[in-house]
Formats: structure tokens, sequence, C-alpha cells
């Protein structure tokens, strides 16, 4: 069994604003040391709840540097980039603003170099203090996907199935993505995860063996990790 905090609650939203106040509490707890932020639609309720609680303490991020966890590099230069999407749904509307963000260049021509570039990044300004993730059908967290290393670093990797067509990405799209040492190195781990398509993933994180079979389950080891469901993501467990 895991030794994970899960905590369950009725509704998504619920569940969003319960992982983001805990997420605040651990940018409190380990300043300043940095903030890992995650992208995609689970987080945007997550976002949203940060945003209306700094709206009452404005200048509640304002010292805070935040990092990406991970990043597509995209086949269409006018695609959307994870980036963009962080930005969009919650540092442009932080009236207070923060410090700075640690971004991946998914747009780069040398993907290589820039994983190496955002890891020393990361490694130059002290290290994560809380990493929020989400988790994908198959188990994977940032692009960790079935199959990787325990011990991997940020680096360049290649989408499984599932993800692809899940995210109606084209066929053989790579992405830049901090591996399971760097999630593992971070204070605190906070993980969201709403909906039903969550659900099997979830019971096989939390019941399931120890496996790069399921990326996640490998983080089940980490002193200090936080589960947020709602009940249709909980509902195997």
């Amino acid at each position: 069994m895991s030794e994970v905090t899960i905590h369950i609650y009725d509704t998504p939203h619920l569940a969003a604003a319960g992982v983001g106040d805990v997420f605040m509490e651990g940018i409190a707890d380990f300043y300043p040391k940095l903030a890992g932020l995650a992208a995609g639609k689970t987080m945007h309720p997550v976002y949203e709840h940060l945003v209306r609680t700094e709206k009452h303490s404005s200048g509640l991020f304002s010292q805070i540097t935040f990092a990406q966890l991970d990043e597509v590099i995209p086949s269409d230069k006018d695609e959307v980039s994870f980036a963009e999407d962080i930005n969009k749904y919650l540092l442009s509307r932080l009236s207070g603003g923060y410090k700075a963000f640690l971004d991946i260049d998914g747009r780069t021509s040398q993907p290589d170099l820039e994983a190496k570039r955002h890891r020393a990044n990361l490694l130059t300004n002290g290290g994560l203090g809380v990493q929020l993730l989400g988790i994908g059908v198959n188990g994977h967290v940032g692009f960790n996907e079935p199959g990787c290393h325990p011990e991997s670093e940020c680096r360049v990797r290649a989408l499984a199935e599932s993800t692809l067509e899940r995210n109606g990405y084209e066929p053989d799209i790579l992405a830049i993505t901090l591996g399971i040492a760097e999630i593992m190195s971070a204070q605190r781990i906070v993980m969201v995860a709403t909906g039903a398509a969550k659900s099997s993933a979830i019971a096989e994180m939390i019941n399931g063996p120890q496996s790069s079979n399921c990326p996640a389950s490998l983080l089940r080891p980490h002193t200090d990790m936080k589960l947020f469901l709602d009940r249709a993501a909980a509902k195997n467990l």
C-alpha cells in the first residue's frame, strides 16, 4: 500500500480548491525554493482558485519563482505552448505579479540542449520546493511515459500512443519533461486527478506494484506527497 496522503472530494472544483490551498502552503513552507507548475485542462480550475485567492491578497506570489514541468515540441509554430497555457490561465492574471518563471522553449531547434539548460536553471535557482502534478490515463507524470527509468532527468521524450491520441497530437511528436528524479527531488509533491478516465491509473498508482509500467507509482516512496481526487477518479480505490 502507498503512504501517499489521499484527499477525496465530491466534485472536481472542490478537489481543485483543495489542491490549490495545499500548493500555496507548500510555496510558503519551502520558500525561496521553486514552485513547479504543470499545464493542461485539469490545472485550469486549480489556477482559477489561485487567481481568486491572490485577488484578496495582492502580491501573494510577488517573490515566487515558478518553474515549468514539461513542454511539447510543436509541429506547428502557431500551436499554443504549455508555457503560454500557464501564462494565460495563471501568471498573466496575478494582480501582484511574480518574481520569475523558468520556462521551457518548445520551439527551440536544439531540444536536447534546452532540456539540459532547464535542468541547470532549476538547480541554479535552488531546486523545487513544491511540485504540482497531474497524471495521464496511462499513469504518466509530466511526460515520463511507461517504461521510463526511475532515475531519469530532464530530457527529450517520445510520447506514448495513448497520450498522442488523447491530446490530438500528430504522430511522432516529442516533448521535453522533467524526469522522475527531478520530481522526486521536490520537497512536496501535490497531485490532482479528476474524472473517471483517470480512475484506473490512480488505482494502479496507489495499489499496484511500484513499476515503470505506471510511472506515477515510482513517486510513492516520496516522504511528502499529497493526492487530491474527485469521487470519479477515486472510484477504483
